[in-house]
C-alpha cells in the first residue's frame, strides 16, 4: 500500500513539473522597464519560454490602435503598470480603480539582430474578458469584442498561441482590453513568448495533461456513480462520483478551457457559471462524502450549516449574473479554506481513531489543501504559479481509487469467506434437511399410527356407549316387565319368581353402577391406597393357595409355577414390592375368574411368576401371569379388552360373562401401582393375562407413582 502511494506521489509531482513553467523562465528572465523588455541576450532554444512581465505602458480608458499610438495619441493618459496584475485597487490620477473599465497596453521587445526572421509565438492566456492584439502594427488575435461598456463588449475566454516572425530587433505589442462582466480586469496572467515549436509543444502538452486529468476525473466520477447504482446503500460512492465530475468540469472550463474548444459556441456567461458552480457544488459533494465516510467524526451540528451555506451559494451563482456573483468569490474562497481545515481535522481524528482508509484520506487531503490554497492565492494575484487544484484533485482521486480497491479486495475476500461458509452451511443444511425429512417421515408414520389408534378408540367409544345402553337398558327393561306383570297380576303363581328376578337385576345394576363409580374415582385420583412392603412371590403363592380349592372343585387343573431367579422360594428379604394387597388381590381374582369363565371344565389354568426388567423405570419387577386353555380372544378384539364395557364375541355368547368393567378397573389399579397389565391370546388357543409389580431393594426408598404415593385407608 505504501509503495503504491509513493509511486502515485511521484506521478503527480511529474505532472506538476511538466505543466509548470521552467524554473529559469520564472527566476532569471528579464523584466520590462517602462514599456521596454530587453531579450537580446535570450537564447530561445536553450532558455525556452519567457514571461513578458514587468512595466507595460497603459492608456487608461482609451482603446488605441498602433497607428494612433505612433501618432502620439493618448500621451495625456499614459502610465506604467505591472503585468501580470489586475487593475482594480490600483491608483490612477489620485483615485482607485475598480474591476470595470477598459485600457490599452503596449510593450516594446528588444531582440538580438541574429534573431531577425525567426519564427516565434506568443501564448495568450485566458484573459477571461475581451482583448484585441496587434504585433508590429498588424492585428494578430482577438478574443471576444472589446467595448467601452457592458452593452458594447462581448466577453470570451479562450487561450491561444499567436505566431509571427521577428522582422527586426524591435517588436511592438499592443493589446486593447475591456472588462465589465466580472470582478477581475487587466492582464492578470503572464503572457509567454518563445520559439514557435516551444510554444506549440507547451500548448499541446498543457492540453494533453488537462485532457488526461478531465478524462480521468470524468471516468472516475462515472465509475463511482455506477458503483452507487449497483449498491445504493453506499452513498459515499454517489458523493465522490459527483465530486469527481464537478472538479473535472471546472478543469474543463479553466486553464486551457477545453470546454470552449470542444464546444466553440459555448457562451462566456455559461462557461463562467459552470466554473463557479463546479467549485461550490464540488465542495458540497466533498463535505457530503466526508460525512458519509466518517459520520461520527463530522458532527451534524457543523455539517448541516456548512451544507446549507453551500446550497444557498450555489443557488445564488445559478441565478445571479457573472458581474454580481464573481465579486463574492474571495469571501467564498476563504470559506472553502476554512471548510477544508475543518475536514482536515476530521481526517486527523479519523486517523487517530484508526478508521478504515483514514491515512490515505489524510495524505490526499493534505496535498489537495495545498493545491487549493495555491489556487486561492493565484486567482487573487498573490502568487503566479498557475492552476494546480486539478493536480491535487487528481492525486486525491487516485488515493481514493487505491482506498476503494483495498476496500473492494477486502470485501471480495470477505465474500469468498462467506461463500465458503455458506457452502459448508448448505452441505450441513442438506444433512439437516435429510435428518428433518427422516424425522418428519417418522412423525408422519407416528401420526398414521396415532390416527389408527384414534380410529380404534372411536370404535371403542362406540362399543362403550353401546354396551352402557345395553348393560343398563336390558336389566331396566326386564325389571320394568317383571314389576308390570306383578302389578297386573298376570301370572299370580310366579309372582315371587318375578320379584326375585327383579331383585337380581337390581343387584346387577348396582354392581355396574358401583364399578362405574369406582372407575370414575380412579380417573379423578380420589382412590386412596393402603400400601405396604410385601414379598411378592410368597404373596402370589398365598393367593393361589387361597383360591386353589374353589377352582379345582369345578374340575379345572390349577397349577402354580415359580420362574423367579435370585428369589429362592420367594424368601429374598431385599426384594419387596410396595403394594396395596387388597387391590392386587382384586386384580388377581378378576383375571383368575375370567380365565375360569372362558375355559372348559376339563381345561387348565396356570399361575406363574417370573422376574423381568421394568422397561419404564430401569428396575426389576415381578410378572404374574394367568394362563388358560380356554376359547382365546380374536385378534381384532385384543386392543379393546381393557376398555370399559367391551366384550368380545365369546363374552357376548356367555350371558354370565359380566359387564366388561373388571379389566378396566384392573388396568387403573396397575397404573396407580406403577406396573403394567396386558394380554397375549389367539382365538381358540387360550389366553395369558399378566401384570407386573415393580421391586425395590431398599424398603426405605420404594418406587412411588401417582396416587400410589398417598397412604391411608382405601375407600
Amino acid at each position: 500500500m505504501r509503495k503504491i502511494t509513493v509511486w502515485l506521489c511521484l506521478f503527480i509531482v511529474a505532472l506538476s513539473l511538466c505543466a509548470a513553467p521552467s524554473a529559469r523562465a520564472e527566476t532569471s528572465a528579464p523584466a520590462a522597464v517602462r514599456g521596454v523588455l530587453d531579450l537580446s541576450g535570450w537564447h530561445w532554444e536553450q532558455d525556452g519560454l519567457v514571461s513578458l512581465n514587468g512595466e507595460w505602458e497603459r492608456y487608461w480608458s482609451r482603446l488605441l490602435t498602433p497607428a494612433e499610438l505612433a501618432a502620439g495619441a493618448g500621451s495625456d493618459v499614459l502610465s506604467y503598470t505591472k503585468v501580470p496584475q489586475v487593475w482594480q485597487g490600483q491608483t490612477y490620477q489620485g483615485s482607485k480603480l475598480s474591476g470595470d473599465g477598459y485600457a490599452t497596453y503596449r510593450l516594446v521587445i528588444r531582440t538580438a539582430d541574429a534573431d531577425t526572421g525567426k519564427d516565434v509565438a506568443l501564448y495568450m492566456p485566458s484573459v477571461a474578458t475581451a482583448y484585441k492584439l496587434w504585433i508590429d502594427g498588424k492585428e494578430a488575435a482577438a478574443s471576444g469584442t472589446v467595448g467601452t461598456s457592458r452593452e458594447t463588449m462581448t466577453p470570451a475566454n479562450v487561450p491561444k498561441p499567436v505566431f509571427f516572425h521577428l522582422s527586426g530587433d524591435r517588436t511592438e505589442i499592443v493589446i486593447q482590453l475591456s472588462n465589465f462582466v466580472q470582478r477581475k480586469g487587466g492582464l492578470w496572467e503572464p503572457i509567454r513568448m518563445g520559439s514557435a515549436d516551444a510554444v506549440t509543444f507547451r500548448r499541446e502538452l498543457s492540453n494533453a495533461l488537462e485532457l488526461l486529468i478531465v478524462g480521468s476525473l470524468f471516468t472516475m466520477g462515472l465509475y463511482h456513480l455506477g458503483l452507487f447504482m449497483a449498491r445504493r446503500k453506499d452513498r459515499a460512492s454517489l458523493y465522490f462520483g459527483c465530486l469527481c465530475l464537478a472538479i473535472g468540469l471546472r478543469t474543463a472550463v479553466t486553464g486551457q478551457t477545453l470546454a470552449a474548444r470542444f464546444a466553440p459556441g459555448l457562451p462566456w456567461e455559461w462557461q463562467t457559471h459552470l466554473e463557479y458552480l463546479s467549485v461550490s457544488l464540488g465542495v458540497l459533494m466533498f463535505v457530503l462524502y466526508v460525512a458519509a465516510r466518517y459520520p461520527v467524526e463530522m458532527r451534524p451540528g457543523l455539517r448541516r450549516p456548512i451544507i446549507a451555506v453551500l446550497l444557498m451559494y450555489s443557488c445564488f451563482i445559478a441565478i445571479a449574473p457573472a458581474w454580481i456573483y464573481t465579486h463574492s468569490m474571495l469571501a467564498f474562497q476563504l470559506a472553502i479554506l476554512a471548510i477544508f481545515a475543518y475536514i482536515g481535522c476530521v481526517f486527523v481524528l479519523a486517523f487517530l481513531r484508526k478508521r478504515e482508509g483514514a491515512f490515505l484520506n489524510l495524505l490526499a487531503m493534505s496535498v489537495f489543501f495545498v493545491t487549493a490554497l495555491n489556487d486561492t492565492l493565484f486567482y487573487n494575484q498573490v502568487l503566479s504559479t498557475g492552476d494546480s487544484v486539478q493536480f491535487g484533485m487528481m492525486f486525491y482521486v487516485l488515493m481514493q481509487a487505491v482506498d476503494l480497491s483495498h476496500r473492494f479486495s477486502k470485501s471480495f475476500a470477505h465474500v469468498e469467506k462467506l461463500s465458503s461458509e455458506l457452502q459448508r452451511w448448505n452441505e450441513s443444511l442438506e444433512g439437516k434437511v435429510r435428518e428433518r425429512t427422516e424425522a418428519l417421515e417418522m412423525t408422519n408414520a407416528s401420526l398414521h399410527e396415532a390416527n389408527r389408534e384414534l380410529v380404534k378408540m372411536e370404535q371403542s367409544r362406540r362399543h362403550l356407549l353401546s354396551n352402557i345402553s345395553h348393560e343398563l337398558g336390558t336389566p331396566l327393561t326386564l325389571i320394568q316387565g317383571y314389576i308390570k306383570a306383578v302389578l297386573d297380576q298376570v301370572d299370580e303363581p310366579n309372582r315371587d319368581r318375578y320379584l326375585q328376578l327383579s331383585y337380581d337385576k337390581t343387584l346387577i345394576l348396582n354392581r355396574i353402577i358401583g364399578d362405574l363409580f369406582e372407575l370414575s374415582k380412579f380417573e379423578a385420583g380420589k382412590i386412596r391406597f393402603d400400601c405396604q412392603f410385601v414379598h411378592p412371590v410368597p404373596f402370589i403363592r398365598a393367593l393361589y393357595e387361597k383360591y386353589e380349592w374353589t377352582v379345582k372343585q369345578d374340575g379345572y387343573s390349577f397349577e402354580f409355577i415359580d420362574l423367579t431367579s435370585g428369589l429362592p422360594d420367594g424368601q429374598d428379604e431385599e426384594a419387596v414390592a410396595w403394594i396395596d394387597v387388597v387391590r392386587i388381590e382384586q386384580v388377581f381374582v378378576n383375571l383368575l375368574f375370567n380365565a375360569r369363565k372362558f375355559t372348559p371344565t376339563d381345561g387348565t389354568i396356570q399361575i406363574s411368576v417370573d422376574r423381568v426388567e421394568h422397561s419404564d423405570h430401569g428396575q426389576s419387577a415381578i410378572r404374574v401371569s394367568v394362563q388358560d386353555t380356554g376359547f382365546g380372544i380374536d385378534e381384532e378384539d385384543l386392543p379393546f379388552v381393557f376398555d370399559r364395557f367391551y366384550r368380545g364375541k365369546n363374552s357376548r355368547k356367555n350371558r354370565s360373562a359380566g359387564t366388561g368393567l373388571g379389566l378396566a378397573i384392573c388396568k387403573e389399579i396397575m397404573e396407580h401401582h406403577g406396573g403394567t397389565i396386558g394380554v397375549n391370546s389367539r382365538g381358540g388357543s387360550g389366553s395369558t393375562f399378566f401384570f407386573t409389580l415393580p421391586l425395590s431393594n431398599d424398603p426405605l426408598n420404594p418406587f412411588v407413582e401417582g396416587a400410589f404415593r398417598e397412604e391411608g385407608p382405601k375407600e
